[in-house]
């Protein structure tokens, strides 16, 4: 007996199954990711697609080559079409018909777009990968730290009003009706709180003009140091100007740690920086490390910031992101390990030090979950 196939429209979505396997299409017909037990696949908003299959407690990741992207391409939409062949709802065939123009090479187009609209966005918190990404700026301020390779593509640049004004009318053309679908702005890249306040607010008008109520409410990066260019008065005026959430690395709360990756500052000021920020109302995300400094630094690393996440007056609407270290691939990381500055663990070893971490932290008033850099993309 052959297997049906369902069909479900949602606001903003559709999907589509058949047997244990469910496809699911945005509002322009663009498959957007596929599920079936132990397996999903998800596309970006660039064209890349990423496989994530878990088994017995743990993950594997891959990115999928151009023919096997194809392939999956070809099947989703295929289904779609036999779908619309015996469903004669005027609603779902208007639905399958947008699928129907989206072919595999048409798809494959979307990365050239998406490439004349931004610089790579290198990465977004887990909990924005559906925010309009606007790159009010281009890169990280500091962009030295020695665990971090995201931004090391580019110098720091503050867009100029002509550029901002290109940049919007670029996203307005890449996203057309899936405009609709975005929730938030987030303000890239890497620091966009460094930006003098008043370019910063002038920038969060114009985009609360183009773009109404997408832009409500507004999030970013910080780097803890950063607030030595910003006065109380001015995260004030900032926040109620609607930028409500700010992910901040604090990476570690041990100093020495600190010291090796670079990264400035106490934690004692970064943690004085994320109390200034939730007393003058902000949201926080607060980003560790897991894993960073291997095993000789994995008792001090986790304890003090155990001790530097206790002196940050978290509520329950913070989150704390346990993000598993990523080697990534520099060479001054590699050579800091090989003078015996830094270690690293055994791919076998990251499932327990993560657990040994939430194990830990389970006791903050803020919620803590996983920040994955290798499920990381903008879809």
């Amino acid at each position: 007996m052959p297997l049906s196939t369902t069909v479900n429209i949602r606001s903003r979505s559709l999907a589509i199954g058949r047997g244990d396997t469910t496809h699911h299409f945005d509002r322009s017909g663009r498959l957007t990711f596929s599920t079936r037990p132990g397996e999903t696949i998800r596309r970006s908003l660039d064209d890349r697609a990423l496989r994530v299959t878990a088994s017995a407690g743990a993950r594997d990741y891959e990115q999928l080559s151009a023919r096997d992207k194809e392939r999956w391409y070809t099947g989703a939409i295929a289904l779609a079409a036999e779908a619309r062949g015996q469903d004669a709802d005027p609603v779902t065939s208007a639905w399958l018909a947008r699928i129907a123009t989206q072919t595999p090479w048409r798809l494959a187009g979307d990365a050239e777009a998406f490439a004349r609209v931004y610089l790579p966005v290198s990465i977004l918190p887990p909990d924005q990968y559906h925010a309009l990404v606007v790159q009010v700026s281009h890169g990280c301020s500091y962009n030295r730290c020695l665990f971090c390779d995201f931004y090391r593509d580019r110098p720091f640049h503050v867009k100029t009003p002509a550029e901002l004004g290109a940049h919007i009318d670029g996203l307005r053309e890449f996203f057309a009706e899936r405009l609709a679908d975005r929730s938030g702005v987030f303000l890239g890249d890497g620091n966009a709180l460094v930006i003098p306040t008043g370019k910063l607010l002038g920038m969060m008008d114009v985009l609360r003009r183009e773009f109404g109520p997408i832009a409500d409410p507004f999030s970013t990066f910080m780097d803890t140091f950063t607030l030595d260019h910003k006065t109380r008065g001015e995260l004030a005026d900032i926040r109620a100007a609607g930028l409500t959430t700010v992910y901040s690395g604090l990476e570690t709360g041990s100093d020495r740690l600190r010291a090796v990756l670079r990264k400035p500052g106490t934690a004692v000021e970064a943690a004085d920086a994320l109390n200034l920020l939730k007393a003058t109302g902000f949201r926080l995300g607060v980003i560790v490390i897991v894993g960073v400094g291997g095993p000789q630094f994995a008792a001090e690393h986790l304890q003090d910031t155990l001790d530097t996440l206790r002196s940050v007056n978290l509520t329950r609407q913070d989150i704390v992101f346990l993000s598993p270290f990523v080697d990534p691939g520099l060479s001054d990381f590699d050579d800091a390990v090989r003078r015996g500055l830094l270690s690293r663990f055994g791919d076998e070893e990251v499932g327990p030090e993560l657990a040994r971490w939430r194990r830990a932290l389970a006791g903050l008033p803020a919620r803590v979950t996983t920040y994955s850099l290798k499920e990381y993309m903008y879809w």
